[in-house]
């Protein structure tokens, strides 16, 4: 009883022990706040990577898309040249024969697109001028719509899939920030287990600088909406 009496009376046991009950209760608050915002912050990071998943896979779907059709345009016109190729080569032949009438009958049969170029070409006369240009094909004239639209659906295709590797490297970044808020999960919960008051504390602080530093990860990065 003498013992006793004199532990309950010591002022300052007493004062210690209210001390390290006030550290134990400041520890545990801070752990279940790291604890709830980790959790909150994981669940947000998660919900913004699918999004950019999908993202990603609209924009590589919309790329294929676009390339399929640049591909279709470009072998249209690639058979519309070969049309201009045979039939210039036939007025070539009509033209070394000084058959007139064949060559209005060719000339008449090409496409305004390489009639353009090709009436260009011959005012330079080429037989007389070797300034002049080698062929239609090569004038400035010569500028086929078809080969316009593919040129510019392959651009479009390109910057498709670029956004949908920028979607891809945001969607990473969000993963990672999901990890090291895991790690604040872990080892705010893991703290918690433990009787030795320093190593609680010591762990519950790493775990807060962890999900600071996930949330900072967080803020740097875009964001998407459902819809």
């Amino acid at each position: 009883m003498g013992p006793l009496t004199t532990i309950r009376h010591n002022p300052q046991m007493t004062e210690l022990s209210k001390a390290e009950n006030r550290k134990d209760a400041i520890v545990d608050a801070v752990a279940a706040i790291v604890l709830s915002v980790a959790a909150l912050l994981t669940s947000w990071a998660s919900f913004q990577s699918a999004l950019w998943d999908g993202e990603q896979a609209a924009n590589y779907t919309r790329a294929g898309t676009a390339r399929v059709q640049a591909s279709l345009l470009a072998t249209e016109n690639g058979q519309s040249e070969a049309v201009d190729l045979v039939l210039f080569t036939q007025w070539l032949n009509a033209y070394a024969a000084k058959d007139r009438r064949l060559q209005d009958f060719y000339h008449e049969r090409f496409r305004p697109e390489f009639r353009r170029a090709f009436d260009t070409w011959r005012d330079q006369q080429p037989l007389h001028n070797g300034q002049a240009a080698h062929s239609p094909f090569v004038m400035k004239e010569y500028a086929p719509a078809l080969a316009q639209k593919a040129a510019a659906a392959d651009k479009r295709a390109d910057a498709l899939f670029d956004e949908g590797q920028r979607c891809n490297d945001v969607s990473d970044a969000y993963v990672a920030a999901t990890v090291i808020l895991a790690l604040a999960l872990f080892l705010a919960g893991i703290g918690q287990s433990f009787d030795r008051r320093h190593l609680t504390a010591a762990l519950t602080l790493l775990a807060g600088l962890a999900c600071v530093f996930g949330l900072i990860q967080l803020i740097s990065l875009p964001t998407l909406s459902l819809g």
